[in-house]
């Protein structure tokens, strides 16, 4: 397989995973409508939307599959002016790309289950206040905001320093970065529509002609040349 085509596979995988990660937190919010919902409330509404609950579930998992290879392109073809940048903020999005899925399992799954095992309310709520002191849940939550937060604003800063993508596109990703910690429905169109306005163009970037006319670097045509 060529540089050009793993790049084409790269620049994919960037696409679908931001839409993937971004359409199953829109699909979640349509079931745990409110930010401020009880575990009780959410696995009840849960219980009424098995379906839809486990299609955001599956696409927030499968999100880092197609997106982390993106990611790694994009880092591994940024050169000079903005690659520090770059590697900084893609090894951070790549941090809690890996973290969400762990992430997205011990969300997702628990609510599924108590409704199909008939828990009690006490149960329900003893079993949320315990998980938010475990430490595996703690880390993993840390690593996937700071990850998806952090690095994800900082890749595409980086990308812009680089003169890979237009100014709007970190703009775009600090947008997808508030979206994604605000509640309700509307934000998360609003995520959506922000994801693509700040990959589309990044994986623009590993397939067509950088803005100052040279092609778009081999994953192998890589220097050491600071930012």
């Amino acid at each position: 397989m060529t540089n050009s085509t793993l790049l084409r596979f790269s620049a994919v995988g960037l696409v679908a995973g931001a839409l993937f990660l971004s359409l199953g937190d829109l699909l979640r919010r349509t079931v745990d409508s409110s930010s401020g919902s009880s575990p009780t409330a959410i696995a009840a509404s849960v219980h009424d939307h098995p379906g839809v609950w486990l299609a955001a579930g599956i696409l927030s998992a499968l999100a880092p599959v197609f997106f982390i290879p993106g990611v790694c392109a994009l880092v591994a073809t940024t050169r000079g002016r903005g690659s520090r940048v770059v590697a900084v903020g893609g090894s951070l999005a790549v941090l809690g790309l890996v973290a969400s899925v762990g992430h997205a399992v011990a969300y997702y799954a628990p609510f599924a289950l108590y409704g199909r095992a008939g828990t009690d309310t006490a149960t329900i709520k003893a079993l949320d206040d315990a998980s938010e002191s475990y430490p595996m849940l703690v880390a993993l939550i840390i690593a996937f905001i700071v990850g998806i937060t952090i690095g994800m604003i900082t890749l595409l800063v980086g990308l812009r320093r680089a003169r890979r993508v237009p100014v709007w596109a970190p703009v775009a990703a600090v947008v997808f970065a508030v979206a994604g910690s605000s509640g309700g429905v509307a934000m998360g169109m609003l995520g959506i529509a922000a994801a693509l306005a700040a990959f589309l163009p990044a994986a623009r970037a590993l397939v067509v002609p950088t803005t100052g006319g040279a092609s778009a670097p081999s994953v192998r045509d890589m220097d050491s040349t600071s930012v």
